[in-house]
């Protein structure tokens, strides 16, 4: 069961006895093995088991050795599983657009397996990383993001589109696999399909072997942009927290009372909440990516250089002590980030906040128009 993370001010107080809703089940945890969290409307289940439900917005961690998969849910217009391999953080999101199911899978880091196969007509799946977002109606495939944030789509049946930041598509396909190594574009691999497997594994270990011959350099440009932006998420998160409407819709959904979505009062607080979650979201995407990462290299930096000084002026143990330190309030609101991200899809027909009519018109950026990822 889910424990209460303990609240540093009123925002998590709020959200306390929030109940889970029925229609928010993205999918069901069909294997589990070894050490993986999941975290959901504030909370942080450390044990979760086979048969639970996987629910919009929640995110699942694994450990050194953790395995999850995830069967879809009918209501995702997929039929399917994911598999979430050691060390890999992920976020799910599920919505209609246009009338048609979409689902989000948001890798943060590690490796996330795909096989899918699409149920309705118009439903859609993709997979976004820091840098590029993956779109598939029918298909094998696994994308892995490296300690060094280089992006590996492999494919074993089917066909991926890989749209990457600056808009470039190129397809991943048996046979041809696309990567992006740190700082450059996409590009095709040639790899036999019956090779696939020690490609991937061959690939992995290039990466964990280019980041230990210079861990400081790469720690340090980590660290920078970790602090850099640790202060934004946090501004950013304290004015969402303020919001009033937020435990007005805690409560409300206590009583299992959601209000409809072009109700003017509903209208008014979605247009006060829908900014400021917008603008943690605008730091959190990139934030996240290097506060998982940094605990993902934390064991390939070496003892050796504990006691060496980084760019930001701490020694790496002293960084990491901070770092330690800071985890509980970081994971904690981003946590119930993503409880407001919830409480504002149910008040607005299972939709979050874009920009242009603060979720009730427009579109968001390139990444979330998925019109273009499929032939």
């Amino acid at each position: 069961m889910f424990r209460k993370t303990l609240a540093a001010f009123a925002f998590l107080t709020i959200f306390a006895g929030y109940s889970v809703a029925q229609d928010f089940r993205v999918g069901t945890i069909e294997f589990l093995e070894g050490e993986a969290s999941l975290t959901r409307a504030g909370t942080v289940d450390d044990s979760p088991e086979i048969g639970d439900s996987i629910e919009n917005f929640d995110l699942i961690r694994t450990g050194q050795s953790g395995i999850v998969v995830v069967s879809l849910s009918e209501r995702t217009g997929m039929n399917g599983t994911l598999t979430v391999k050691p060390r890999s953080v992920f976020a799910v999101k599920a919505e209609k657009l246009g009338g048609a199911p979409s689902t989000e899978v948001e890798s943060l880091g590690g490796s996330v397996g795909v096989k899918v196969k699409k149920l309705s007509g118009d439903s859609s799946l993709r997979v976004r990383t820091g840098n590029a977002v993956m779109g598939v109606r029918g298909t094998i495939f696994e994308v892995i993001v490296s300690v060094n944030d280089s992006l590996l789509v492999g494919c074993s049946e089917g066909r991926v589109s890989c749209v990457s930041e600056g808009g470039d598509e190129l397809f991943a396909e048996p046979g041809q696999a696309v990567e992006a190594r740190a700082g450059e574009g996409l590009r095709r691999v040639p790899v036999a399909v019956s090779s696939l497997d020690q490609f991937r594994d061959a690939w992995i270990a290039d990466e964990v072997e280019a980041f230990r011959a210079a861990p400081l350099r790469a720690l340090g440009q980590y660290a920078r942009t970790y602090e850099r932006y640790r202060g934004d998420f946090l501004t950013a998160f304290e004015a969402l927290a303020k919001e009033p409407a937020l435990s007005q819709w805690s409560a409300e959904h206590r009583r299992g009372v959601v209000p409809r979505a072009n109700d003017i009062e509903v209208m008014k607080q979605k247009s006060a909440v829908a900014p400021k979650i917008m603008a943690v979201r605008g730091v959190l995407f990139i934030f996240e990516r290097i506060y998982y990462r940094l605990d993902e290299v934390r064991s390939l930096v070496g003892d050796k250089n504990l006691q060496a000084t980084l760019p930001t002026g701490r020694t790496v143990f002293e960084f990491y002590k901070e770092l330690t330190a800071q985890r509980p309030e970081l994971e904690r609101k981003a946590a119930a980030y993503r409880l407001a991200l919830r409480l504002y899809a149910e008040r607005n027909e299972g939709r979050e906040p874009v920009p242009g009519g603060f979720g009730e018109s427009g579109d968001d950026d390139f990444f979330e128009d998925t019109s273009s990822f499929f032939d």
